[in-house]
């Protein structure tokens, strides 16, 4: 098993688990550029609202406004991820995890921080033979 779960140790699920762990050093050193660098130009995200496509976006509003504002806004980050799954099937994959973070913000010039524990799922897609991320940013 991978250290601390019950997620096999797999050549697959390693290398899904070593790029979790990318993003999540990305997130903390709040480097947009490297997160962008991870994900797939066919990127979707429906922000858990399957029923209503208004809050839905791609990879251009994702580099455009969504990175945009964690560089700008986000002064510093806390993140701390316990890997609960990995799934890969044939070139797609996924990670479910569940989060503390704490991040440090600037909104209206009121600097603040919010802390957060929540479960999520990153999706995968295998391009170039690297693993992208296609979803759950």
């Amino acid at each position: 098993m991978i250290g601390n779960t019950e997620i096999p140790d797999t050549e697959e699920n390693r290398e899904v688990w070593d790029r979790v762990m990318e993003y999540r050093k990305a997130v903390e050193t709040r480097d947009a550029d490297r997160l962008l660098a991870m994900v797939s130009r066919k990127y979707y995200e429906n922000s858990e609202t399957t029923d209503d496509s208004t809050d839905d976006y791609g990879y251009d509003e994702l580099k455009e406004l969504v990175l945009a504002d964690f560089r700008d806004n986000v002064l510093e980050v806390q993140m701390r991820l316990l890997m609960r799954r990995i799934e890969v099937d044939g070139d797609r994959a996924f990670a479910d995890y569940e989060y503390y973070y704490s991040f440090k913000y600037v909104e209206g010039g009121v600097t603040g921080w919010k802390p957060k524990n929540d479960f999520n799922r990153l999706e995968f897609v295998r391009e170039d033979d690297a693993w992208m991320i296609s979803g759950g940013l």
